[in-house]
């Protein structure tokens, strides 16, 4: 069997210093032969569109350091890294094609940039597109994520199958009915879950801290567990026995 991890939403400067510490000592000592950061491991605000002044004036250079710093110590030396991106991440990607040429240089800085993070750890790349975005781990699709809200996870079943993703912050599942169930579990985020820019969104309330793992056997199929935070502290049971 192989080990995997799968983390989501660090967001740069907006990580949250002890859930990240959290995931990486768990990581090392489960020692996983694949390991995923499943999109969103920087925040890009500065680069939003319709970005506020507050947000523009955010340093790009500490956020994109902060995601950075996290990558080094998450993927391994001899492990498959999957380095996904999420809709916080593509932003450098769409300022590359920026008409403004001021802007699509610094796209094309930031871009080469990531790609050189993830030529560092010989990390696979994933592009953040609804079709081409879906990394494989035997029969558990990861996607990043590509629907919000209370129905997210119905939505990710219907149409990726067993699927994990992360995006809405959140840690719940579902399963579709029929002879062959399909399941969708959103997996939980490693930042901040009181950002200011949701001061006043209720949705936040939903937010938990959280990443998945479990074991590959040979012929696709998988066992999945969840991490959840609890007052700071994270609870996870590396061994798996078969009956």
């Amino acid at each position: 069997m192989k080990k995997f991890v799968i983390v989501s939403d660090i967001h740069g400067n907006l990580k949250d210093k002890t859930a990240c510490n959290a995931a990486i000592a768990f990581t090392k000592k489960f020692k996983p032969e694949i390991r995923v950061i499943a999109g969103d491991l920087w925040d890009f605000s500065a680069i939003r569109t319709g970005a506020s002044e507050d947000e523009r004036a955010v340093s790009m250079q500490d956020d994109f350091e902060a995601g950075k710093d996290f990558a080094n110590d998450f993927f391994g030396r001899t492990s498959e890294n999957v380095l996904m991106l999420g809709n916080h991440d593509i932003r450098a990607y769409d300022l590359r094609d920026s008409r403004d040429a001021v802007k699509g240089d610094l796209g094309e800085r930031m871009v080469a940039d990531i790609n050189a993070l993830a030529a560092k750890h010989k990390a696979k790349l994933i592009d953040y597109d609804a079709r081409d975005g879906v990394y494989q781990i035997g029969e558990l699709n990861v996607v990043h994520g590509f629907h919000a809200g209370m129905s997210a996870c119905a939505a990710h079943a219907r149409v990726y199958g067993n699927v994990v993703f992360g995006h809405i912050h959140s840690i719940e599942s579902f399963q579709t009915p029929g002879i062959k169930q399909k399941e969708a579990r959103s997996i939980g985020c490693l930042c901040d879950l009181n950002p200011s820019y949701v001061n006043r969104k209720t949705g936040k309330l939903r937010w938990s801290h959280g990443w998945a793992y479990g074991w590959l056997h040979e012929d696709g199929t998988y066992a999945i567990f969840q991490t959840r935070g609890v007052n700071g502290k994270f609870y996870a049971p590396t061994n798996i026995a078969e009956y």
